[in-house]
């Protein structure tokens, strides 16, 4: 069974405030097994007043631009926030291991509060999904160590079928659909036969979309 990827996605971070922080790394954040490779979450840890003015509440993006060659690219981490009112005003602690992937040890990047991101869900740990349904809802820290829950609200198998709310099941059929998921019409009423798995979680599944459950 390949590896389960898990979109998370936050319903409150509609319009996320962005700032500019000084990202250090710092001993206190101890790496993470996987967090380099999108398999973890990895830690920031900043103060409370960083946190509120930055109107976090679980998780956090940081964001730099840097020239490679004759290109700008962006290159982004996500993190779960920690509170440690050690850290200075404006600024955000983060592991070794994480500032190897942004290239610098001390550098300027501009923070906001985390819309979407996907992570890696090991074979292993992705059983425990097997046999959930779009609707239900899971505890995050059994799978992903992180202290929230998530909703399922959808997900595809490994050929690029979505999974259906209303199709009972995990298996794959071809219905008769007037719009998403599967369909996206481009005249009113237009209907069309597609492809599409149920809304049970089975080992053909490969990507889960998930909500965060407040």
């Amino acid at each position: 069974m390949p590896d389960f990827k898990i979109v998370i996605s936050d319903p409150q971070s509609i319009e996320p405030k962005r700032a500019k922080v000084k990202v250090k790394v710092n001993e206190q954040v101890k790496s993470i097994s996987g967090e380099k490779e999108g398999k973890a979450i990895p830690q920031a840890k900043m103060n409370e007043k960083t946190k509120q003015s930055l109107n976090l509440d679980t998780l956090v993006t940081i964001e730099i631009t840097k020239q490679e060659g004759d290109k700008k690219v962006k290159v982004k981490g996500h993190f779960r926030v920690e509170v440690d009112n050690n850290v200075p005003d404006n600024e955000i602690w983060i592991s070794k291991t994480m500032g190897e992937k942004f290239g610098a040890e001390d550098f300027e990047a501009i923070a906001y509060r985390t819309k979407t991101f996907q992570i890696s869900v090991d074979q292993t740990k992705a059983t425990n999904l097997i046999g959930l349904k779009i609707g239900d809802t899971f505890d995050a820290s059994q799978i992903l160590g992180v202290p929230f829950k998530l909703k399922i609200t959808g997900g595809s198998d490994n050929s690029g079928f979505p999974m259906r709310f209303d199709v009972t099941g995990a298996a794959k059929r071809k219905i008769l659909i007037s719009g998403p998921p599967g369909f996206h019409p481009k005249e009113d009423g237009e209907r069309r036969r597609k492809t599409i798995r149920g809304n049970m979680i089975s080992q053909e599944i490969v990507q889960v979309n998930t909500i965060i459950v407040r």
